[in-house]
């Protein structure tokens, strides 16, 4: 009975293993898709529970010698580095690449893609219409005045739009690989504009101009890129510039432009990165293997590397900033002879972000440009050419165009209809009483606090104003005026119309369906 079990195991032991790895990925996009972070209880368990689904992945998968070499040579590596650093992002992220062999990237990728989904789209509508406690920091933004940044349910509004990003990257690649099958360029054109239209709807909470542009980046270059079959000078050119490109932005522009450019520069486009890669450029000296950063300003103390070249040179250390500049090179070389469009459109997009955000190597598990480089890496070594994307049916593929455009329409006049409907029969409001004044760097508006009663509160909140972060008569609140009051408003009208067509449009996608399936 037991040798039956064990020989059941050998003879789908790649099977299994590849169950496993989707495990893995799948608990850790939930877990990052939730919002949790490092040194929480629940982040931290998860760590450990996918660390182990590594360790089994790698012994039930047969490997050979030159494989076990290099997945010991990035393993010592992201080792040292903890060691020297205490970041784990690192070995995160080569778990991620090395436990590909024998795992089908397009099942990766649908996986992170339902996942990630589902509880980010439940996320925001918790968020969104006030059923789940969230962060909001109000700012004052040029041409706007007062506004509220929103991180419905995650730590920070930019968590809010780069976990948003992430998952926009996972279905888009999902639809580009399924799309480039069939050659339908329109299909692709629609899904990259309804993709930009619900990264639009984002901003609007996140006010992340930084992730409105990175998106933006992202499906213009993914666009561009699967509709080319096989890549022309031009292509080659932006992704061989692409990766020293970002590293030189991060790590020499600080320091050679004109103090005029670089303030007007910091300022606007950067937000105030420049200036902080430069304060921690005059606190830390890069070492082999990686630093524990050196953060003495107390008015400095929430703040860390935001750019990721930056973060990968100086606090990952010189021998990691190589390793990981001759992988991505590799890469790049690699997905250009064989084609791999959608694969290098994430990349480019990976890399955009990454000038404004330190996902690209820390634990924030957004980075799933390493699903590919674990593909290719495993390809390579076999001595083949095309890395395992099997193809096979989809509801990408079965829906027509016809029937994609009926869906939108169905969607949009639903949306539209439950707009007026919102407006028609909720009050507007003319107050709005949270219980944060202070702004993202946590300096007060000056604002006088108001206490009120749970009767008062209920009152107000039935006149249709907004009562934010309320628990008792104890609880500070501050007013804000109308302006900001109408400001929310607007954004549940519009929150309303988004959810209702988006429920609308799969719901008949499904129904389209299931009629020609008849």
């Amino acid at each position: 009975m037991k040798s039956d079990f064990l020989k059941k195991i050998k003879d789908n032991r790649a099977q299994i293993g590849e169950g496993i790895y989707l495990l893995y990925f799948a608990v850790m996009i939930a877990v990052k898709a939730f919002g949790f972070y490092e040194g929480q209880m629940i982040f931290n368990l998860s760590l450990l529970f996918v660390f182990g689904l590594f360790a089994i992945k790698m012994l039930i998968t047969k490997h050979t010698i030159k494989e076990y070499a290099v997945v010991a040579f990035f393993m010592l590596l992201a080792g040292i580095v903890y060691v020297k650093t205490g970041e784990k992002g690192l070995i995160l992220y080569f778990c991620m690449m090395l436990g590909m062999k024998q795992v089908s990237v397009i099942k990766v990728v649908k996986t992170g893609a339902i996942v990630s989904a589902i509880i980010t789209l439940f996320k925001i509508f918790t968020g969104v219409f006030g059923l789940a406690d969230e962060i909001y920091y109000p700012q004052e933004r040029a041409g706007i005045g007062l506004m509220f940044r929103h991180g419905l349910g995650y730590a920070h509004p930019n968590s809010l739009h780069m976990t948003v990003l992430s998952v926009m990257m996972l279905v888009m690649y999902y639809v580009s690989k399924r799309l480039m099958q069939e050659t339908n360029t329109i299909k692709l054109m629609i899904f990259s504009v309804l993709a930009f239209l619900f990264n639009l709807y984002i901003f609007q909470y996140s006010g992340s101009r930084t992730g409105l542009l990175a998106g933006t980046a992202y499906l213009i270059i993914n666009l561009w890129f699967c509709l080319r079959e096989k890549p022309g000078i031009l292509e080659k050119i932006v992704c061989y510039i692409s990766f020293p490109g970002t590293c030189f932005i991060a790590i020499v522009m600080p320091f050679i432009l004109p103090e005029s450019v670089f303030r007007k520069i910091d300022t606007t486009i950067f937000t105030t990165r420049f200036s902080i890669a430069k304060y921690f450029w005059s606190n830390n000296s890069p070492a082999l293997f990686g630093i524990r950063l050196n953060n003495p300003d107390e008015w400095m103390s929430t703040y860390g590397l935001d750019m990721s070249q930056l973060y990968l040179f100086l606090q990952l250390g010189i021998v990691t900033f190589v390793v990981m500049a001759c992988l991505t090179m590799w890469f790049i070389h690699y997905s250009l002879k064989n084609s791999h469009m959608a694969e290098l459109a994430v990349l480019m997009g990976m890399l955009v972000m990454g000038i404004w955000e330190p996902h690209l190597y820390n634990l924030s598990f957004k980075n799933f440009v390493f699903v590919f480089m674990g593909a290719a890496i495993y390809t390579a070594l076999a001595g083949n050419t095309k890395c395992n994307l099997r193809k096979e049916n989809s509801w990408i593929s079965s829906m027509s165009l016809a029937d994609l455009i009926k869906s939108m329409c169905f969607g949009a006049a639903a949306g539209i209809a439950s707009v007026m409907l919102f407006y028609l029969l909720t009050q507007e409001p003319y107050a709005f009483y949270g219980s944060r004044e202070l702004n993202e760097s946590g300096r007060s508006l000056g604002m006088e606090a108001t206490y009120l009663t749970k009767e008062e509160a209920q009152e107000l909140k039935t006149q249709g104003n907004y009562i934010v972060g309320y628990v008792d008569e104890s609880t500070p609140m501050y007013k804000f005026d109308s302006q900001i009051a109408l400001m929310e408003y607007e954004r549940r009208g519009l929150s309303t119309g988004v959810f209702t067509g988006i429920a609308t449009g799969l719901a008949s996608i499904v129904l389209l369906i299931r009629k020609k399936k008849k």
